[in-house]
């Protein structure tokens, strides 16, 4: 699939995620388990996220609660902003995607807590 730097149809941060985004980046971490940023963008496309190039080998992810930015190293790093109160919305969005993860995320006290996805070790 290609995507270009207008975007997919898809949900966009909501009013309640909107009012946090203040807090800025407080998600970063690795999709170890993707081909490349291009197949992980394809992944949260299924999986109904809104999805645009946001240059010529970075995207950008989004829907009502998180907005993320997929960049093609080995492995894929993934940075960007979820509302704290649906962080385990996004944990449970990652898992429907089938793609192993590592996440550190930052609380809105400045604790960092870290995630990983099932059977993969911390």
């Amino acid at each position: 699939m290609d995507f270009t730097s207008g975007g997919t149809d898809g949900p966009c941060l909501d009013a309640a995620a909107l009012a946090r985004l203040d807090l800025g980046t407080n998600v970063r971490g690795s999709l170890p388990g993707a081909a490349g940023a291009q197949h992980a963008a394809e992944l949260f496309h299924r999986a109904g996220w809104r999805v645009r190039r946001s240059s010529w080998t970075e995207f950008e992810v989004e829907n009502a609660y998180a907005e993320l930015e997929l960049t093609p190293l080995q492995p894929v790093l993934v940075t960007g902003f979820v509302d704290p109160d649906r962080l385990t919305d996004l944990l449970a969005a990652l898992r429907a995607t089938g793609l192993s993860y590592h996440l550190e995320y930052e609380d809105p006290e400045g604790r960092e807590h870290l995630h990983h996805s099932p059977g993969q070790d911390a």
